[in-house]
């Protein structure tokens, strides 16, 4: 079985009409679906925001769905570096989690062999990526300082903010993990309505609306990252489908 972690729904829309035989998880307290892909068994599953809820998600769902062959931190991520653009794709080779101020206070380095393989099939399926640190971050970074600042001081290509959990909790049960990441955001790009998704990952409508009453000017900037979520999470759909080939 392989269990594939996204912040929320959307980020999954497109891998997931790719499953066959799907059906929602099932299992209390958990949010996601399960099914297959070819000969592989898919559950994916929706932490929310933040790495203490996604640390705690990991938990009960590696618990529940026992034994677990793969597991992987996926979704969007906000690019650190001006090298990446909307829709590139990140192989973590280390998570670094920043709770504080000291820069790679604490990391987790990728398995070499596991990510040897995982580049390999990457590679092999001829999906365009980069290998690199994903920084998992306590707050939204949501304007070029921001980003600047946290890639500079930490050395990440790129942000997010629950891989770091879901790698320590599949770390503990000895469960292979990797972390792909579509770029959503560009380094000097701000991302627009930010404070609209709850706890969940959900927009809430009625907080989009008032938002959207509030903020006229930003309905342009709305759609050009609704154009970039779909960009973004196609071609995670493309390597994910990869990744989780027999074999891999």
């Amino acid at each position: 079985m392989i269990l594939i972690f996204y912040a929320f729904a959307r980020e999954a829309a497109v891998f997931k009409r790719r499953i066959e035989r799907r059906t929602a998880l099932g299992i209390g307290g958990l949010r996601g679906f399960r099914g297959r892909l070819g000969a592989t068994e898919v559950v994916g599953v929706f932490t929310g925001l933040g790495v203490d809820r996604a640390a705690e998600t990991a938990r009960r769902a590696m618990e529940s769905l026992a034994p677990v062959d793969l597991a992987i931190a996926t979704g969007l991520a906000g690019a650190l570096t001006e090298k990446l653009q909307t829709g590139d794709l990140v192989l973590a080779d280390r998570l670094i989690l920043d709770r504080s101020p000291v820069p790679n206070g604490e990391t987790i380095a990728a398995n070499p062999t596991d990510l040897a393989s995982f580049e390999s099939a990457l590679a092999a399926g001829r999906i365009r990526f980069t290998i690199g640190p994903i920084l998992t971050a306590i707050r939204v970074l949501k304007d070029g300082r921001s980003k600047r600042d946290a890639g500079a001081r930490t050395g990440a290509l790129a942000v997010d903010m629950e891989s770091a959990g879901i790698a320590a909790e599949a770390r503990r049960r000895r469960i292979r993990f990797a972390c792909l990441r579509a770029v959503l955001d560009t380094v000097d790009e701000e991302i627009v309505g930010a404070e609209l998704a709850g706890a969940d990952g959900e927009v809430r409508p009625l907080a989009a609306a008032a938002f959207v009453m509030r903020n006229p000017s930003a309905v342009p900037g709305l759609a050009r990252m609704m154009r970039s979520v779909n960009r973004a999470t196609a071609a995670l759909a493309d390597a994910l489908a990869v990744l989780i080939q027999p074999g891999v």
